[in-house]
């Protein structure tokens, strides 16, 4: 019998770059990213850390290919993003969501959520919604912790926690195999953040979700993500499992990180993850 080849990463960048372009007062141009490196498997979790300026969301818009590499490669399920159709990177596009970092600047708040989050499956707002459509909606409110009293209220009527699990029932309804979660705490307060982060986790393991956590946060990429990547000024300074990296860190600007942890949670540095 012969042996099954293994099925491509879900998501992968290979030593990808980002340039800004030259300014009016600046010749040069300046390198956002310089030889990224990453790989996500079906199922499997990655946390992109790092500080302020550290590259991230750059990232994150280079992986979805709404800026263009100016250096590397993107790929999705093996397929080079940069040689698709726009019909192929539009269906490349589905299997992998993205939950924003401000639930209230990501959803528009003149619609109602049942629009909102049956967005994804309609040709255009104009479409109808159909019964079966409605149905689908409410299983993914569902899924996040909300009922169906919420599919007429307009975003702009919700809290930051209840915008947020909206902004992540739209991503699920289009059976996303992997979420990019962008910074999904940062703007909530402590409680809210606590449990956004327990659902992240529950809808990761009971979809096999892939995940990728861009966040600062290193209590965030230690509670979803088995395995972590540290940027820093557009680059990798080191990337493992995230339970070796945050015991023993590599590269000083990694133990400045989790030393930044400890200072400020020290009861947690021996709690267990739920990833």
């Amino acid at each position: 019998m012969p042996a099954m080849t293994p099925a491509p990463p879900l998501l992968e960048a290979r030593a990808l770059g980002v340039r800004s372009p030259g300014r009016r007062f600046r010749a040069e141009p300046v390198e956002l990213l310089r030889g990224v490196d990453l790989c996500v498997q079906q199922g499997q979790s990655l946390a992109v850390v790092g500080e302020s300026g550290a590259g991230k969301t750059t990232l994150v818009r280079a992986l979805l290919r709404l800026v263009r590499p100016s250096a590397g490669q993107v790929l999705v399920g093996g397929q080079d993003l940069a040689i698709l159709s726009p019909q192929e990177l539009r269906e490349q596009r589905r299997l992998i969501q993205v939950v924003f970092q401000d639930p209230l600047a990501s959803l528009n708040p003149a619609l109602d959520v049942l629009t909102l989050v049956a967005d994804p499956l309609r040709p255009g707002l104009r479409s109808p919604l159909t019964a079966a459509l409605r149905e689908r909606v409410v299983e993914q409110l569902s899924a996040v912790g909300l009922g169906s009293q919420y599919l007429s209220r307009r975003a702009g009527q919700l809290s930051g926690g209840q915008a947020q699990r909206v902004a992540i029932a739209r991503a699920l309804i289009a059976e996303p195999a992997m979420l990019i979660c962008d910074e999904p705490v940062s703007a909530l307060d402590l409680a809210l953040r606590a449990q956004v982060l327990q659902l992240l986790a529950h809808l990761r393991h009971t979809r096999n979700l892939a995940l990728l956590l861009v966040t600062h946060d290193l209590h965030a990429a230690r509670l979803l993500c088995e395995h972590t990547l540290v940027l820093r000024r557009g680059a990798v300074v080191e990337q493992g499992a995230t339970a070796a990296l945050l015991t023993n860190p590599a590269a000083d600007y990694t133990r400045a990180l989790v030393g930044a942890m400890l200072s400020v949670d020290p009861g947690r540095a021996g709690s267990r993850s739920v990833s």
